[in-house]
């Protein structure tokens, strides 16, 4: 995703290049008719080229309709080339600048074909004015077309090498470089790379710009999903993003800052605007902000203007975000193998020895001693067990957090003792994956609090999904919070999980007794419809009767 990401913006960032190039042969072109030939003869198809070159030079999107663009411009320019009754030699050049467009923006076979196009052209041409057929200005047309066939294909190759895949050694060489640069610049960024720290910074700046109320900051996912990530001017916002059709349809990156009457809070009164935030021709994000008092067209522009250097805040932070989340993955097994393969296995084989201890024993009193020993070894094998599923449970592109949640869940209500309700309700489409693993996190982390120090005997686990809104709830029938140990992180460590969402968590004594952890992302009356709904060691019902 890292990589798809990578050659996108790269290809944006070429379009410029591109641009400079067709312009660059013209004006080769302009210097040659002034120095070797009658401006008068050139004039009428040097002025045809420029407007085809600049027609060309619009961006065109989607990346398949960019591809062909460059047969035509062979064909069109050819066509002007050689129309006239004397072929002006000085406009030749222009020849190169398809098949090396063709190349960067395609590859090789379109190189082939773009050539095939000119020579096609040029061929119907001769058919019907005499003069093409000239022996000189045939062999200066057979010497370009030729040179811009090897100037395509040179530029087909220098495009292929960025698909090439390096020696693993280079490979070591470059992420070593980079993981040391990065490490370099992240301690030199004022805010660093987290999300929401970006997030914040990016609406301090358009709050410089434009004054609002409320304003939002949306991250945009490969499935092309809104996330919220920084809120400024509220506690948390609800809005509706699919009834808003005139600003979040299709918020494409070629677009504008958009604004209209009607708040999202309430779409009687008020302004809302959009601010899309672009990296080449990638939608990272969106600023969207709503006020009782109007902008001008130009306070939007100029808060349009900050796009860019927003953009590549917020996708550098992305990128980070992604990284950082395959290597906690990646530790997170190793901890895994490492508590499975040393520790536990040396305390089941101390269990063993115990047991050869207790067969051997002859005072009672002596016995019972040994016999408690062997369980609470056993204890801390099961702790050590459930550590690992806890270290290896993880969601996937292909195992959402319906499936992984449930699956844990079943383990602790199997292995625990605890009876556990566990209600789910899923729409189709899911969260992004960070976005799902701060919420298994913060789940695993309330259920071991209820299995470890609580006492309980049920355990109420409800989960609803419908992008953008989350609701995650936990609930046992223990002792409650009581009082917590100095040494004990784990609810500061869920509050900087929730923090790092831009969600509410909010932890409560349990009517009737016991404990409830509930973290909300969006609305907390989410209604997906796909529900599932089991319980693990039986139970009255699923629902707990304080929810």
């Amino acid at each position: 995703m890292i990589v798809e990401r990578y050659n996108r913006v790269s290809d944006a960032t070429a379009q410029p290049i591109l641009v400079a190039f067709r312009f660059g042969v013209l004006g080769l072109c302009i210097l040659i008719a002034v120095l070797f030939s009658e401006m008068s003869e050139v004039l009428l198809p040097l002025a045809m080229l420029v407007a085809l070159a600049g027609m060309a030079s619009v961006p065109l999107n989607p990346p398949g309709v960019r591809r062909f663009r460059p047969i035509f411009e062979a064909i069109f320019a050819a066509a002007i080339i050689t129309s006239g009754t004397e072929i002006p030699e000085a406009l030749l050049p222009y020849f190169l600048v398809p098949p090396v467009v063709a190349a960067i923006e395609a590859g090789v076979w379109y190189v082939l074909a773009t050539v095939a196009a000119s020579v096609a052209t040029i061929l119907a041409s001769a058919a019907l004015v005499t003069k093409v057929s000239d022996p000189g200005a045939s062999r200066s047309i057979a010497e370009w077309c030729g040179l811009s066939l090897l100037t395509g294909l040179a530029a087909a190759w220098a495009r292929s090498q960025r698909f090439t895949t390096p020696s693993e050694a280079n490979t070591y060489r470059s992420a070593h470089q980079l993981l040391r640069q990065l490490r370099d610049v992240a301690r030199e960024l004022p805010t660093g790379l987290d999300e929401v720290s970006l997030g914040q910074r990016v609406l301090s700046n358009v709050e410089s710009v434009v004054e609002f109320d409320i304003g939002v900051v949306y991250g945009v996912s490969e499935e092309q999903r809104l996330t919220p990530l920084a809120v400024r001017g509220a506690d948390r916002v609800s809005w509706d993003l699919e009834i808003d059709d005139d600003l979040w349809r299709n918020p494409g990156p070629t677009l504008g800052p958009r604004r209209r009457s009607g708040s999202f809070t309430d779409r009687t009164t008020g302004f809302a605007a959009v601010v899309p935030l672009n990296l080449g021709d990638v939608l990272i994000g969106l600023v969207a902000f709503e006020s009782t008092q109007d902008w001008s067209t130009s306070l939007l522009n100029r808060a349009g203007s900050i796009s860019y250097g927003a953009a590549l805040q917020l996708d550098s932070g992305q990128l980070f975000s992604e990284v950082r989340a395959m290597a906690t993955t990646e530790e997170r097994r190793r901890l895994a193998r490492e508590i499975h393969d040393g520790i536990a296995q040396e305390i089941a084989s101390l269990g063993y020895v115990v047991d050869e201890i207790a067969a051997g024993q002859t005072d009672p009193e002596s016995r019972l001693l040994v016999e408690g020993l062997r369980g609470e070894l056993t204890r801390i094998v099961s702790e050590l067990r459930l550590s690992i599923f806890d270290l290896r449970s993880d969601v996937q592109p292909t195992n959402g957090l319906g499936a992984t949640l449930s699956a844990y869940v079943r383990q602790i209500g199997t292995t625990s003792g605890l009876t556990v309700h566990l209600v789910l309700d899923e729409s189709t489409t899911r969260l992004g994956i960070e976005a799902e693993t701060e919420f298994l996190r913060i789940a695993q982390e309330a259920v071991t609090n209820a299995r470890r120090h609580s006492k309980a005997k049920n355990l109420w686990v409800t989960c609803r999904v419908n992008p953008p809104n989350a609701f995650l709830r936990v609930a046992d029938d223990g002792g409650g919070l009581g009082s917590p140990r100095i040494d004990s992180y784990g609810l500061d460590i869920m509050r900087e999980r929730a923090q790092r969402l831009g969600a509410q968590l909010n932890i409560r004594d349990r009517v009737g007794g016991g404990t409830v952890v509930e973290l909300v992302l969006g609305d907390k009356n989410v209604r997906a419809g796909r529900i599932s709904v089991t319980r693990a060691r039986g139970g009255s019902r699923d629902d707990d009767p304080d929810s």
